[in-house]
């Protein structure tokens, strides 16, 4: 595998503060001759290279060099340090968390925790996701005008989607109209917009969405997101324990 193929699968970011150290780790850190960390005295942290040479896998360089890093500091050093976070990443996907904390290291695999969402701007979510492999699932109710199912069904019939469609239903009672949706290929930008646009009055909509995408490995771009009329709310869930 190709040096370029490889920093495209396989990235690190993140740095580790230690200080004011003494000369003789400055020294020992600067010698250090690692494919993903280097020290960086101007910051006084260990910091990703800009040039990643891709000969090891991040996966396990990373940590492995982390390791060696922090064993070439004083002991008092490393209690003294303040510390920091690196994140392993695999293609689209967050592979793991190394905290480090008076000269330990914690290491972390993230985990969906929908009881400690945080709540983002809504935009997070239309940035986050790409429209072409959304999956929206959820239920909308809003007042809409006789023939309003016919523009939202043929919304998501035509969208230019990656995926298989899901399943949409659409009914009414009297001016209500109540869609459900199931694994939906669409843009969540583009449904909103519609649901906005069909509902009348604007404050009948109400809507409870889940908003995530189809491309592997993507969970990270999981939300949550309420509608009340022209008012959204979006939500994300924790992704790593807490410390």
């Amino acid at each position: 595998m190709s040096t370029a193929t490889l920093a495209r699968e396989l990235e690190c970011r993140g740095r580790v503060r230690v200080g004011g150290i003494g000369a003789a780790s400055r020294r020992r850190l600067a010698g250090f001759a690692g494919e993903w960390l280097e020290y960086s005295p101007d910051e006084e942290a260990l910091v990703v290279r800009h040039v990643q040479p891709g000969g090891s896998p991040a996966l396990a360089a990373v940590p492995a060099e982390l390791i060696a890093m922090l064993d070439l500091l004083e002991a008092d050093e490393r209690d003294e340090g303040a510390g920091g976070t690196l994140v392993v990443r695999e293609r689209d996907r967050l592979v793991l968390r190394l905290m480090v904390e008076r000269g330990e290291i914690r290491i972390q695999w993230p985990r969906e925790d929908w009881a400690k969402a945080r709540e983002v701007e809504v935009e997070t979510v239309f940035r986050a996701v790409d429209p072409v492999s959304a999956r929206v699932s959820g239920t909308a109710r809003l007042q809409a005008r006789a023939g309003a199912e016919g523009d939202l069904v043929g919304l998501i019939e035509s969208f230019e989607g990656l995926y298989p469609e899901g399943d949409l239903r659409v009914t009414r009672d009297g001016p209500w109209l109540h869609v459900e949706l199931q694994g939906v290929n669409v843009g969540p930008e583009e449904l909103i917009r519609k649901l906005r646009a069909l509902a009348d009055p604007t404050a009948s909509l109400e809507a409870e969405l889940e908003i995530g995408s189809f491309a592997p490995q993507a969970f990270e771009r999981d939300f949550r997101l309420e509608l009340r009329g022209a008012e959204a709310r979006a939500v994300r869930p924790s992704l790593w324990p807490e410390s």
